[in-house]
């Protein structure tokens, strides 16, 4: 919170999944999906990209957001290479192999 340098990961998963929905639901085009698709994975004040732990958290929620969807569906597929990125930056190398091969 602030300039701490910490935050929820619970409130960052939340606050890309609800940009995302918005950016669908108003369908605002592939430039928008997409800077609000990276925000599972970049930080929207410095723009830098989330690593290790965090990365790897943001990974999971990410994926959980979309696995219900079927397995063609392209926020699926996203999701599952922001879950593999995220395993192996934080090295869960063995765990990141298995996402991408799948």
């Amino acid at each position: 919170r602030g300039t701490a340098g910490f935050a929820h990961v619970s409130c960052l998963a939340e606050q890309a999944k609800i940009l995302v929905a918005e950016a669908v639901e108003n369908n605002l085009g592939a430039k928008t999906k997409n800077a609000r698709w990276h925000r599972w994975y970049t930080c929207s004040l410095c723009e830098q990209h989330y690593h290790g732990v965090v990365y790897c958290a943001l990974g999971w929620a990410c994926w959980k957001t979309y696995v219900g969807r079927p397995e063609t569906d392209s926020f699926r597929q996203c999701a599952m290479s922001v879950l593999g990125s995220g395993l192996s930056d934080a090295d869960h190398l063995e765990d990141a192999l298995s996402v991408r091969e799948a």
